[in-house]
């Protein structure tokens, strides 16, 4: 018979699905590259957003009544703090395509898109396993591999950009494009180690 795990760890696992829904659509909707349907992207990855955050003050509500706690009640605003951030930024790249009418993606983007989605992907599983957070033969592979995408798109965020200036591309739409491309989704591999520390906190906390 399965173990029941606690309620909010169990809603960790959920809020999760939203992240992994939220970066999905979005890379999903690139397609076709160069013809995007900005608005419709816009419309879609923000109701996962907006799901999302009400699944989040339903969780806030809960602990605001509930009288024992899992881990510190501290460690779970955080927590979520971290998550919404996540499903945020992921938002806020299909927001900013609509608002500046960006139709398609660099040609050489699919490498930062598989590491942000990588990335996601492997918050997930850390957030799934929750329940297993005083194991640390459990959680530090988890956790390390959510590192191991973020430094991963340091680094071809780095050559990207580079390419930019070296190019003197700098200072055309295709240049801006790609470098505002290209740091978003960075910034979204950001988000994801942001949550593992917090997890990896956590974890310290309760061995």
């Amino acid at each position: 018979m399965k173990k029941k795990t606690n309620y909010f760890f169990d809603q960790f696992a959920i809020l999760s699905q939203f992240c992994i829904q939220s970066i999905d659509t979005l890379i999903q909707g690139f397609q076709p590259t160069d013809a995007i349907d900005v608005e419709k992207l816009k419309n879609s990855v923000h109701a996962i957003e907006h799901s999302a955050d009400e699944k989040k003050r339903e969780i806030e509500e809960r602990l605001g009544k509930e009288f024992m706690t899992p881990i510190d009640r501290e460690d779970i605003f955080l927590l979520l703090d971290s998550i919404d951030d996540l499903t945020d930024a992921i938002d806020d790249v299909s927001y900013k395509m609509y608002v500046h009418n960006q139709t398609f993606i660099p040609a050489e983007g699919n490498d930062i898109l598989e590491l942000a989605k990588g990335g996601v992907y492997a918050i997930s599983e850390v957030l799934s396993h929750l329940h297993e957070v005083t194991k640390k033969e459990v959680m530090d592979p988890l956790i390390r591999k959510v590192q191991e995408y973020e430094e991963e798109a340091d680094h071809i965020y780095e050559k990207r950009v580079h390419d930019i200036y070296l190019n003197s591309l700098d200072r055309t739409k295709e240049g801006m494009v790609t470098e505002n491309f290209y740091s978003s989704f960075e910034y979204i591999t950001d988000k994801c180690r942001d949550i593992a520390k917090e997890v990896s906190i956590i974890m310290y906390k309760n061995l």
